[in-house]
């Protein structure tokens, strides 16, 4: 009696069970290190996996949840080397009506990278930021701040990020967010296709004749070895724009070489978004070139660096209400303002 066919069917039956096996491997590989068998749309349809995958370094799987308070968490992790585990929370938030110029709490400045747009926003290097709802859409933000409006604050919690594909990210949110509410928006496909980030300058030696790039902004202009100043710029004139001065240590001869922050903000401020919290402040105004503008100075921290009336003198610095004076006659020329 031949014992070949049970080998044969012992062997076909070894081979099914190992490309069963690899089967199971390579659909669990897939499931818990890409998306290829998850859902397309998260966190009740704002985001799509692939915008969201777009965001975050290395790969993995990609989910996302929204909690009670319309705030949605969306993760990528995987076990494969290369797979990188990250977290961004998008939340709603209450602030402000003043926000993000009030005193102290100047929350956009010359050293982000800022949004421009119907939806502004403002984020740090690392893709920490926030972007602006509409104004009708007061009443999403978890929150208690009185005559308030909401904004989206963006937090990455874990991993790296490509901090443009998460602005984008967090603007299409922010579209959708407000469409589920009723209060405008949507609308850009894909749901993260809008403006892109105007990125910050590196932190350079300002020109003292042009300070922050500003013709007829003079300032300093005979520090004792070189310019005292050193800026950050951000934004566009055309909708907002922001500059950042500091001191620059090397080129004062000053005793502390620490790093300050900066003394005075400064902005012009044209998107119709944000006027209403410029007008709040009631910074200077005019209209340029037909639209709305305002000339924000923040100078919370003017006193404390310098700190003393010898390094003020060192640093050939102006008193803050001459800085406020010489860049709005600046900033009015050169918008040709009314």
């Amino acid at each position: 009696m031949s014992t070949e066919t049970p080998r044969k069917d012992r062997r076909v039956w070894l081979v099914a069970a190992s490309i069963c096996a690899l089967v199971v491997v390579a659909g669990v590989t897939t499931a818990t290190n890409t998306n290829a068998l998850g859902p397309n749309d998260l966190c009740d349809g704002w985001l799509s996996s692939g915008d969201v995958g777009k965001t975050f370094d290395g790969f993995g799987r990609v989910t996302g949840k929204t909690d009670h308070a319309d705030s949605c968490f969306v993760e990528q992790s995987g076990w494969l080397p290369g797979a990188k585990d990250a977290q961004v929370a998008l939340e709603p938030l209450s602030v402000n009506a003043v926000d993000p110029f009030a005193r102290g709490g100047w929350d956009v400045s010359g050293a982000q990278n800022i949004l421009p747009g119907a939806l502004p926003g403002a984020f740090d290097q690392h893709g920490n930021g926030w972007v602006s709802l509409p104004a009708g859409c007061a009443a999403i933000g978890d929150g208690t701040a009185p005559g308030s409006r909401t904004v989206l604050h963006v937090n990455v919690r874990r991993g790296d990020v490509d901090p443009t594909e998460l602005a984008r990210l967090a603007q299409g949110a922010a579209r959708e967010l407000a469409a589920d509410h009723d209060c405008a928006p949507a609308a850009p496909q894909p749901k993260n296709a809008t403006a892109d980030l105007v990125a910050a300058s590196a932190p350079a030696k300002s020109d003292p004749a042009e300070v922050c790039g500003l013709d007829g902004f003079a300032l300093g202009a005979e520090a004792p070895a070189g310019s005292p100043l050193r800026e950050q710029t951000s934004g566009s004139r055309d909708d907002s724009w922001f500059c950042d001065l500091s001191l620059d240590h090397p080129a004062t001869g000053l005793p502390r070489d620490d790093e300050r922050e900066p003394f005075v903000r400064l902005a012009i401020i044209r998107n119709p978004e944000l006027l209403a919290a410029a007008k709040e402040r009631r910074f200077d105004h005019a209209v340029c070139g037909g639209k709305e503008t305002y000339f924000a100075m923040d100078t919370a921290t003017y006193v404390y660096a310098p700190d003393t009336p010898e390094e003020k003198a060192e640093a050939t610095l102006f008193k803050a209400s001459d800085v406020a004076d010489r860049f709005t006659e600046a900033a009015r020329a050169s918008l040709g303002c009314a």
